[in-house]
């Protein structure tokens, strides 16, 4: 019943109660977390908000990476400096991804195992195998892809019939 978008930009998870869609709030309150890790000179990883806003940081910038999903299924290597923490993109979005897992831990108390995860109509089947293992790093034991043109459809489809029963 859970569905996430890992965004380029924004990322978001949702439940189906009912009929009706939930997002669920990150820990800053809000629907959408941004897709931004940054890691600091101890090696501690912030995700979201918390690590957007140190872009900005001349001390920080060189360690806060932002639209790592276009990379997915390269060898590309994200260095951060002052932990000398070196991460795949599959590795760097899978801290969005555990993100994401952990506030439908905080806001639902509930341990997060699967979800279906939305991937662009263009993603390949190297980028589809690296978001899946994003999803394994994250500690998913099931996350089937779902194109976002497939999404919206059966999202469209879904709320026709759901607007026909009233």
């Amino acid at each position: 019943d859970f569905g996430i978008d890992l965004g380029t930009t924004n990322s978001a998870v949702a439940v189906l109660r009912g009929t009706v869609p939930d997002i669920i709030k990150n820990n800053d309150d809000h629907d959408i977390t941004p897709s931004a890790v940054f890691i600091d000179k101890r090696g501690q990883c912030f995700v979201g908000q918390r690590a957007k806003n140190r872009q900005e940081d001349e001390s920080s910038g060189d360690d806060v990476y932002l639209e790592f999903k276009r990379r997915m299924g390269t060898d590309h290597q994200y260095e951060f400096k002052t932990s000398g923490r070196t991460m795949s993109p599959e590795e760097v979005s899978a801290e969005v991804l555990k993100s994401l897992r952990g506030d439908v831990q905080q806001r639902l108390s509930e341990d997060l195992q699967a979800s279906v995860i939305t991937v662009p109509a263009a993603f390949e089947a190297k980028q589809c195998a690296a978001t899946k293992k994003a999803g394994e790093l994250a500690g998913f034991s099931l996350c089937p892809l779902l194109q976002e043109p497939v999404a919206a459809a059966l999202a469209y489809g879904f709320q026709s019939d759901v607007t026909k029963e009233f």
